[in-house]
């Protein structure tokens, strides 16, 4: 597996362990993490800190888990995103519509 699910704070981390985040997890990322937004956690903080490359699939998938976040009155939020990562939001202009910060505790105490 290329995540993992943690609660910290009333918050869902999922932290993505893989360098490359692409279609091969995606899918079952994103079924995971709406699974988990139905649950009850209606927070989530996406750790991207161990990522170098992520594709169009994945940021599907968390626009996704944001539209759905927001739909149950939370949110999600992204971090740790490397200079080539941080690129992607940018061309793509995703970091208009995700909260990013630099590290998880900034992220946690936003909520």
């Amino acid at each position: 597996m290329n995540y993992s699910f943690k609660k910290e704070d009333d918050v869902l981390v999922a932290t993505i362990t893989a360098k490359r985040a692409t279609v091969e997890f995606s899918g079952a990322l994103k079924e995971a993490l709406i699974k988990q937004i139905d649950e009850g956690a209606h927070n989530v903080v996406v750790d991207l800190s161990q990522t170098e490359f992520i594709d169009s699939s994945f940021l599907g998938t968390l626009v996704a888990g944001l539209k759905k976040a927001t739909m149950m009155n939370g949110d999600l939020k992204v971090v740790g995103l490397q200079e080539s990562v941080k690129s992607i939001f940018e061309l793509t202009r995703l970091y208009r519509i995700f909260d990013i910060f630099d590290n998880k505790d900034t992220a946690l105490k936003s909520f």
